[in-house]
């Protein structure tokens, strides 16, 4: 007996000390893990390697759920680290799947860890992703955050409901002659906006599944919840939008994140997981409010100091050399320094500069995809949203920002069919003769197959050409900024692809096909639509191959983090106990320091070069902003300085994110 009970006891003390050991190697991406199961895997890493990492609880979320960060690499020094965000929203579960993944990869090799620290925030809205495992499953992006959405005396009190019990929350269509929406004629299981140029008149009123709870007249507009934390964060803080809460940082996980990296300036680089994508597509422009850099008329106090007319507009670039002349010796007049000083408002639109290795970083993603015989002809991803944690990284903290869409359903190849109609590529290239030599024929098959606009005839464009008032490449970029629209005609990409993905890879169950319904508010109603998730959640079988693929790509972005050293130094004596002291300073890496928007918002920490010693500096400061230094420059600074010894001094290079190096240089030696 006594025998046995050592043995049970055995048992389980071996398999509690060995479980946590083996965690790592069991960790399986054969199934989207719940937020308990996640927080577990997270447990389970960090006491499987505990000398390499550290889980931090940066809040409870108002639905009581933890939000933690695994730190991977802790014993990297004070080097500069790379912080990974997913799933704000939420709704995409993928992307939790792809941070612990990442989390795997970077214990499974010290290789990326050696010389940077890896901050994984797996899942910082837990409330909203317990919507993919709920019951009735639907989309949700809000935590548990007490909110009245309708203002009236109740909260929560309507929200959607699982009325014909698949559990699956999808849509209502009514018969209503006020309803603005019909049946398609392409494909009956679409609804689409009746289009009254058409002589199409509505049909329908859509509304998402549920009961009108608060006898409002309103369907679901008041559910559980709360703030969806993807779109709470300052930069472009929607304001209008209730989910978004009063202000930014109003929910606790939202001011968590930003305060816990606000706590360490040695993040140099940011990644989100989640529904965006600027490693596949740059950054978009074309925000309003941004200031015009190439046109800059400077106030009138500023012009008369300055002895311009204020009438008279500048680029940013003969402002800085206008100014240059004009400050106290050793201030390096820069373009933020500019923005600042004449008040030109906050950057909503990526600069330049940085849209270049934005499109450089993007065309070198799409040759890796290739190479790996990944498809990236699929559904484009969401923009990016106001009020994100990828766009309040770039633009606040003023470092990369990467955002990666993990899955998009495929994009549906049109048949041919008899003559094929002119390609937007072929237009493109043509010139405005080229184009109305096609014929009126030609040119209105072509703008049917790209849903033109009914009020753009054939005719009509001909003669535009003619006159030289639009050419082929303007008209181009004009059809493909425009969304195509639903008509009851033919059917959006969108639904198309989405359509031809759902019968292929789910067997149709993509889509609920509509089903009459007795409502008790509405009478006889039909439910059906899309299901949820289908258009960002791939079946769990597909994880680990799209996740193997395309996660790589932000290691291999890690390369590109700055590297600066001092290089290499020159002492010159010119006599009388004066030397010169030149300090070579190297960015061996792609990127510069800081990117264009740090530079401009003065954000990160700047590099700053201190000498201390038995000597009398002449020229220069004791301590010296390096200013940008450029990928893969080197940059000069200089000093004069008086001794009548021959000291050693020491000469440190300090940076809150990469840490400081100390050299020690003889002078007169």
């Amino acid at each position: 007996m006594y025998k046995n009970l050592c043995c049970i006891l055995w048992v389980l003390m071996s398999a509690f000390f060995v479980g946590p050991l083996n965690a790592q190697n069991t960790l399986s991406f054969d199934k989207y893990h719940n937020p308990g199961e996640v927080q577990q895997i997270l447990k389970q890493l960090q006491q499987s390697n505990p000398s390499q990492t550290r889980l931090y609880t940066l809040a409870t979320s108002p639905g009581g759920e933890p939000v933690t960060v695994l730190e991977i690499g802790k014993n990297s020094g004070d080097g500069p680290a790379i912080f990974v965000g997913a799933n704000f929203e939420g709704n995409v579960p993928l992307a939790t799947e792809g941070a612990l993944r990442l989390a795997k990869m970077l214990l499974d090799s010290a290789h990326y860890t050696a010389r940077q620290k890896w901050y994984i925030l797996a899942l910082p809205n837990p409330d909203a992703a317990k919507g993919y495992f709920s019951g009735a499953k639907y989309e949700r992006s809000v935590n548990d955050f007490a909110l009245n959405n309708d203002m009236d005396e109740a909260t929560n009190e309507d929200g959607f409901e699982d009325l014909n019990g698949d559990g699956l929350i999808t849509q209502m269509r009514v018969k209503d002659l006020t309803g603005s929406y019909i049946v398609s004629k392409t494909d009956p299981r679409i609804m689409v906006r009746a289009d009254a140029r058409k002589n199409e008149r509505g049909e329908y009123k859509i509304y998402t599944e549920g009961n009108d709870n608060d006898n409002d007249g309103e369907y679901n507009e008041d559910g559980v919840g709360g703030i969806n934390i993807g779109i709470s964060f300052p930069h472009l803080f929607p304001k209008s939008k209730n989910e978004a809460g009063l202000w930014p940082g109003q929910s606790p996980e939202t001011y968590a994140v930003m305060k816990f990296i606000y706590d360490r300036p040695n993040i140099a680089m940011i990644h989100t997981l989640g529904s965006s994508n600027f490693c596949l597509y740059p950054p978009k422009a074309g925000r309003k409010g941004d200031a015009n850099l190439e046109s800059i008329k400077v106030p009138a106090r500023i012009a008369t100091q300055f002895g311009i007319d204020p009438n008279q507009t500048f680029t940013m670039n003969e402002i800085v050399e206008l100014m240059k002349s004009r400050v106290p010796a050793g201030v390096e007049v820069t373009p933020a320094l500019v923005t600042s000083y004449l008040g030109l408002g906050a950057a909503v639109n990526p600069l330049d500069d940085d849209l270049k290795f934005y499109t450089k970083f993007s065309e070198d993603y799409k040759k890796y995809l290739k190479s790996k015989n990944f498809s990236i002809e699929t559904l484009e991803a969401a923009a990016d949203k106001d009020g994100s944690f990828e766009l309040w990284a770039y633009y606040h903290l003023g470092v990369p920002s990467f955002s990666m869409n993990l899955f998009s359903a495929p994009k549906i190849k049109e048949e041919k069919k008899g003559d094929k109609s002119i390609s937007l590529d072929e237009v493109e290239k043509m010139s405005g003769d080229e184009f109305v030599a096609l014929g009126e024929e030609k040119i209105a098959a072509f703008l049917k197959a790209n849903n033109a606009p009914a009020q753009f005839s054939a005719k009509g464009i001909s003669e535009m050409m003619k006159s030289g008032r639009v050419t082929p490449k303007q008209m181009v970029e004009m059809m493909k900024k425009s969304a195509k629209p639903e008509n009851g005609e033919g059917l959006s990409d969108r639904d198309k692809s989405l359509l031809a993905y759902s019968d292929k890879a789910w067997d149709g169950k993509g889509f609920v096909n509509w089903q009459k319904f007795n409502h008790h508010t509405l009478g006889e109603v039909e439910i059906g639509g899309f299901a949820p998730y289908l258009e960002t959640t791939p079946k769990a079988e597909k994880i680990d191959s799209l996740l193997l693929v395309q996660l790589p790509w932000l290691l291999q972005l890690s390369k590109k983090l700055p590297d600066i050293s001092i290089a290499d130094q020159k002492i010159t004596d010119l006599g009388a106990g004066v030397y010169r002291i030149e300090l070579y300073i190297e960015n061996k890496a792609y990127l510069p320091y800081p990117i264009s928007i740090g530079e401009r918002n003065k954000q990160p920490a700047p590099l700053v070069l201190v000498i201390d010693g038995d000597v009398e500096i002449l020229e220069g400061l004791k301590r010296t902003p390096v200013g940008t230094i450029g990928g893969n420059q080197v940059k000069k600074l200089e000093w004069l300085v008086k001794t009548d010894k021959k000291p050693t001094i020491s000469v440190k290079l300090e940076s809150a994110v990469f840490g400081s190096v100390v050299k020690q240089i003889k002078i007169g030696g």
